[in-house]
């Protein structure tokens, strides 16, 4: 019962026009700065960073699950590196998005070019305002080859006839565009506090397969993608030689659907170089929308730094595992990142 009802609802997001949805999104959102603000592009401490993320969804609950991925890099530049005052940065960055249902093989992809300047405000505290933008191109499809409709039943054996379904072209492509704002700074020299809000899809697109019928104006068969808010925050606090503590908190508001992220991040130094790091810590989810708000899901996260390399491990328990009979809605996430040669000591963003 649980796979038809899923089976459902992704038809409906396929095919609904007037029903608008929320993004894919990834638990581990430090890890892909350019979705969660376009500010945030080149904000490692090295020259540049490339990263590689994948979300494996619901595998429990349906035979084909959900998958996300993201591959990003981006790279930053100072600005008149030979001053003896802290330089301004300017920094562009290309990210290369999808999202797959693969009970419909319903796809989602996106490339979208960004951009960023980072204004040095005062070198005692490695204070930096930055702002940044970005503009893409998405494509959506589906195959319809995977659909059975009603009027397909031959009334013996099984759905063998061709539909009377009126059926969209199945493939289109549209504009997206957003922006967004981040400010960091370091009080003392174990600590650090960074708070940004980025908005995406300015635009509105429409993402409906279903076109306007221009004979049938009383029709209205747009669905346009609602617009996204972004907020984040964390502190960064250095608590001892070895450890680290990173609490932080994320916010997502798209129309009517609401997510909020809170947890932490632990960080302990392995060696004493300083090039080997264990990250681990909890996360609470909350999801909201017009019937209310709720605890959604707790994310467990595991990180270990290398090097130039950071690899994570990450997996969504739904807590409506424990509260409904709607079993196996959880999330697998693995991401990688590299760090080019090491610029500075300012970290724009958290890593993790």
């Amino acid at each position: 019962m649980n796979k038809v009802f899923l089976f459902i609802c992704f038809l409906l997001v396929g095919f609904t026009y007037k029903g608008q949805s929320q993004d894919a999104h990834f638990s581990q959102f430090y890890a892909n700065p350019l979705m969660l603000n376009p500010a945030l592009t080149g904000t490692s401490n090295g020259l540049y960073r490339v990263a590689l993320s994948y979300r494996d969804q619901w595998r429990s609950a349906i035979d084909d699950p959900l998958r996300t991925y993201s591959f990003s890099g981006d790279v930053s530049f100072p600005i008149n590196p030979n001053t003896t005052s802290q330089p301004d940065k300017f920094a562009f960055g290309i990210n290369f998005f999808g999202d797959r249902v693969s009970t419909l093989d319903l796809n989602t992809t996106q490339i979208s070019l960004f951009g960023a300047y980072h204004k040095a405000l005062d070198k005692t505290t490695n204070q930096y305002l930055s702002a940044g933008l970005y503009m893409g191109l998405a494509q959506r499809n589906i195959n319809y080859e995977d659909l059975t409709f009603e009027d397909q039943f031959n009334a013996i054996d099984g759905y063998t006839l061709e539909t009377g379904e009126f059926l969209p072209l199945n493939n289109f492509g549209y504009g997206d565009f957003g922006l967004g704002v981040n400010y960091r700074i370091s009080p003392s020299d174990r600590s650090t506090f960074f708070a940004g809000v980025g908005l995406f899809h300015i635009n509105a697109a429409n993402i409906a397969f279903f076109k306007s019928d221009q004979s049938n104006q009383s029709i209205d068969r747009n669905n346009k993608l609602f617009r996204k808010w972004s907020a984040s925050l964390a502190l960064s606090i250095k608590t001892t030689d070895k450890w680290t503590v990173e609490p932080r908190s994320f916010i997502l508001i798209q129309g009517p659907h609401n997510q909020y992220n809170l947890g932490s991040n632990f960080k302990y130094q392995l060696d004493n170089d300083g090039t080997q790091f264990f990250h681990f810590g909890p996360w609470l989810r909350a999801s909201g929308n017009v019937d209310g708000t709720s605890l959604e899901s707790v994310v467990f996260a595991v990180g270990f730094e290398t090097g130039k390399f950071l690899l994570g491990l990450s997996y969504d328990h739904s807590i409506n595992d424990l509260t409904t009979d709607r079993l196996g809605l959880n999330a697998f996430e693995f991401t990688i990142s590299y760090f080019g040669d090491y610029d500075n000591d300012s970290d724009f963003c958290p890593k993790f």
